[in-house]
Parts: C-alpha cells; sequence; structure tokens
C-alpha cells in the first residue's frame, strides 16, 4: 500500500468537495439577488399647471418576469402598457431588459403642480422559480415647472356714444346734419341732393355740423359715410303753414305742424343711428 498516495488522494478529496460545495452555494445564492425590477423615470413641465413622468420598468434577471402590483404615492395614478394585463396577470418584463429600453415597459403619470414628487413601487414576479422582489424610485417635480400667472383682465372698450340727427325744416330750406357727442367716433358725412350738389363734413367727436339747403317739394338729401355700406335719403316735407308759391312766405315749423315733417325726422332719426352704428361695425348694408 502507497501511503505516500494514499494521504494526497483524500487531501485531493477534501478540496474538490469543498469547491464544489462553494459552488452549489453560488448557484444558489447568486440568482436571487439578481431578481430586482428596474425603475426609471423622465418628468416633463406641460406650463398648464400640470407635470408628467414617463416611467420606464425593466428586469435585471436573465427570465422573463411580470408585474404583480404598482403603487403610487400622493395619490397618482399611472397609464399605458405598465398596466396590460396578460393571461390573467400583469405586463410582462422580458429577461435582461434593465440595460436594454427598447425592451422596457412604459407608463404616463399626470399630477398638477402641487405634487411635488411621485414614487412609484413595482413588484416583479419571476414564475421560472417563483420568486419576487420589489423596487422603488421617486421623481421630482422640475425646478422651472410652475402654475402659470392669470393674465390681468381688461375691462372691455367703453360703447361709443350715438350721434343725434339734426333736421329742420321751413318754407324754403331744410337743413340735415349731425351732433356728435364727446365719446363718439369721427364721422365722414356726404351729402348729396336730388338736384346733383355734393357737400362733406367731418363730425369728429364733440362736434355738431349740419348743411342747409334750399328745398321745394320733391327735393332730396342722400347722406352716405366713409366706410359704409348702403345709404339714406331724406326727403323735404314742406310745412303746412307756408304760402301757395312756396316762395318767402311761412314761418319756421316749430309746435303743433310738426306733423308735417314727423316722416322727415323719423327717417333722419333712423340715419343717424344706422349710421353711428355702421361706423363701428363696418360692411353693414342699410336701406330707408
Amino acid at each position: 500500500m502507497n501511503l505516500l498516495k494514499s494521504p494526497r488522494r483524500r487531501v485531493s478529496a477534501v478540496l474538490a468537495g469543498a469547491v464544489i460545495g462553494m459552488a452549489g452555494v453560488v448557484a444558489f445564492a447568486a440568482p436571487a439577488s439578481a431578481h430586482s425590477p428596474t425603475i426609471g423615470g423622465a418628468q416633463t413641465c406641460l406650463k398648464d399647471g400640470h407635470w408628467t413622468i414617463d416611467w420606464s420598468v425593466g428586469n435585471d434577471y436573465p427570465a422573463d418576469a411580470y408585474i404583480k402590483s404598482l403603487e403610487l404615492t400622493n395619490g397618482a395614478t399611472i397609464t399605458g402598457p405598465v398596466t396590460e394585463k396578460t393571461d390573467g396577470h400583469g405586463a410582462v418584463i422580458k429577461a435582461n431588459s434593465a440595460d436594454n429600453p427598447a425592451d422596457q415597459v412604459h407608463g404616463t403619470t399626470t399630477v398638477s403642480d402641487d405634487v411635488n414628487s411621485v414614487t412609484l413601487t413595482v413588484w416583479l414576479t419571476w414564475p421560472a422559480d417563483n420568486y419576487e422582489n420589489s423596487h422603488e424610485k421617486t421623481i421630482y417635480k422640475p425646478e422651472d415647472c410652475t402654475a402659470p400667472s392669470t393674465p390681468p383682465s381688461t375691462p372691455p372698450p367703453s360703447t361709443p356714444g350715438e350721434p343725434t340727427p339734426i333736421l329742420s325744416q321751413d318754407c324754403t330750406t331744410m337743413t340735415v346734419g349731425l351732433s356728435n357727442p364727446a365719446n363718439g367716433e369721427t364721422i365722414t358725412l356726404h351729402f348729396k341732393t336730388s338736384k346733383g350738389e355734393a357737400r362733406t363734413d367731418v363730425i369728429k367727436p364733440g362736434e355738431s355740423k349740419s348743411e342747409k339747403f334750399s328745398a321745394v317739394p320733391g327735393f332730396t338729401v342722400t347722406l352716405t359715410a366713409d366706410g359704409i355700406e348702403g345709404s339714406e335719403t331724406v326727403a323735404y316735407q314742406k310745412p303746412a303753414n307756408c304760402s301757395t308759391g312756396g316762395e318767402g312766405g311761412g314761418l319756421p315749423v316749430t309746435g303743433p305742424a310738426a306733423g308735417g315733417i314727423a316722416g322727415g325726422a323719423a327717417l333722419l332719426l333712423i340715419a343717424g343711428g344706422v349710421l353711428f352704428f355702421v361706423a363701428r361695425r363696418r360692411k353693414v348694408k342699410f336701406t330707408a
């Protein structure tokens, strides 16, 4: 019997057993320590009083896992593929996807800017060995994300005042015009008579202007204004107390004879109001 050889064999056997035992410990212990989800998050300020997080969930183990649960703080919620169900369980997270963004699963969270941070906790289950583990990630609101300021309220523009028509008629003349209030708008008023005579008045705010024309029955004045479509025609109404000849005699109408000119006054009143209205609104056609 070789005594020298025998002890060597015994030592070799002991060493081999130790190595095998250590390898077994590594084989069982190392995978367990590597089972872990990975979480990423990119935040974006929406500038409308909210901000969002684009979550990404990966798997650092060489076997597929699926999501067991997702938990978020501050009342936040998450939407997207990370919440989908497959065969009765959560979304599948592919093996070794921790370092492969293309294989990671995403979700989106949107919160108001009074929420300063959101923490996501992800639990994964690995069916290959029925192992479970969790990981959490906190994402903070971007520093420059603030609620949009409310612009100061602007009072509505004041409504310009309306001009007052001017109309007076006697036995031989008719006077037509407008009285523009101080808060009115400048009106360029054109007059054209049935005799072919033309005149123009520029009536600024606070001014009163009129034109006096010789008139006989059938005489008319047509009013137009710059920037206004249409026209208004005012017909001369001879007062009832004028002489038959229609020239010289009679007095200006100031009292009961107003019935004879009521129609003309009403027409001019309408003309003045419509002219002013159209001067503000533009492109409004009107007729007498």
